[in-house]
């Protein structure tokens, strides 16, 4: 467990919300974006139409690899508890 201080637990979390947040709206774009692109074509994957299936099925993939990325790369174990202050008490 890293010990930290206060201000690198802030920019810690800071920059796991960032991360989080970057990688959900990159699968909400592919979402939609796949969604519109799709509609209409008359296409067809897995009985349903594709832009429903590659919607679907590719921000679920998205989204567990932008997890894995996150939990890899930004996540960072630590005590977010301010022990300084329950020494004082």
């Amino acid at each position: 467990m890293n010990k930290l201080s206060r201000e690198e637990k802030h920019a810690q979390c800071m920059r796991e919300i960032r991360g989080t947040l970057i990688v959900t709206i990159i699968c909400c774009i592919w979402h939609v974006a796949t969604a519109f692109l799709l509609n209409g074509t008359g296409l067809y994957f897995l009985g349903m139409p594709a832009w429903f299936s590659v919607s679907v099925l590719g921000t679920i993939i998205l989204a567990l690899v932008g997890v894995f990325f996150l939990l890899k790369f930004v996540f960072i174990d630590f005590e977010y508890d301010d022990e300084e202050e329950m020494d004082h008490e």
